[in-house]
């Protein structure tokens, strides 16, 4: 139940800030759960004793998401240079345990590659097709491409999840990846691919017909596989620090981590389809 309460909650906030005026409101929501998703990420290699630089992490991921809304790349690789100089140096010049600055400066950055970086593609798929008319609603009403794009992901991400989690609760019995994840079953995974694919046939008939059909049904398989690896991949983090939830911020669902899990994995894969795939 909370599980339900939490979707019928947060939904309608995620589907407003995607079809709803400027690509700011997104990259707004996207910026914040990336923020909490550090957070969260920091505070599992606090259990492991790698004491994260918090401050120049947060900093880091500010101007990467910054970076991809302005589309200019560039900055993003300078902002991860500049992360990795000043955490150094403030290992240097403030760590009396010098033993331990291999592994906090390895957890800074990688914190912000993993969450930030990967996770700002999301607002890279928002900015991307802005001003490309993909939906007419009227003369004065129209839905950007990069709307689109965004709707068609989150449907994939979210159908594949909640396919994997019923189909798996009703009739799952061989274990997918018990060393990590106990709970995840080869039906399951079966169960979230064809939720996947049906979702991406819905999307092509519905709101999406620019989407070829072969190119659906590949990138639901794509994404639906990439998508259950980085789940499996956040669940091995979460047991190397020996938590079961990254944090208990979304009722039913545990942290924002443990939301963000298959998006991060996804984003790149959607944008870079578009920029590469997708027929112009």
């Amino acid at each position: 139940m909370a599980r339900i309460i939490s979707a019928v909650v947060f939904l309608p906030i995620l589907i407003a800030a995607i079809l709803v005026g400027s690509p700011i409101y997104f990259t707004a929501l996207a910026g914040l759960a990336i923020l909490f998703g550090l957070i969260e990420y920091y505070a599992l290699t606090d259990r492991v004793g790698a004491r994260a630089g918090r401050v120049q992490g947060v900093l880091a991921s500010a101007v990467i998401v910054v970076a991809f809304y302005l589309g200019r790349p560039e900055f993003i690789p300078a902002s991860l240079a500049a992360l990795v100089v000043i955490d150094l140096t403030v290992h240097l010049f403030g760590s009396s345990d010098l033993r331990g600055a291999v592994l906090a400066t390895a957890a800074t950055v990688f914190g912000v590659v993993y969450v930030a970086l990967m996770g700002g593609y999301l607002v890279a798929l928002r900015v991307v097709a802005v001003g490309v008319t993909a939906i007419h609603i009227s003369d004065k009403q129209v839905i950007d491409l990069s709307a689109v794009l965004l709707s068609f992901f989150f449907l994939i991400v979210f159908a594949g999840d909640t396919g994997a989690y019923y189909v798996g609760r009703t009739i799952g019995r061989n274990k997918l990846a018990p060393r990590v994840s106990p709970g995840k079953t080869v039906e399951g995974a079966v169960g979230g691919l064809v939720t996947n694919v049906a979702a991406a046939l819905a999307a092509h008939y519905t709101f999406f017909p620019q989407l070829p059909i072969p190119h659906a049904v590949t990138l639901a398989v794509a994404m639906g596989v990439i998508g259950q690896i980085g789940d499996l991949c956040e669940s091995m983090l979460k047991r190397g620090a020996q938590a079961k939830d990254a944090g208990q911020i979304i009722p039913g669902h545990g942290g924002v981590l443990d939301r963000l899990d298959s998006i991060l994995f996804n984003a790149p894969v959607l944008y870079y389809y578009y920029v590469y795939f997708f027929p112009k």
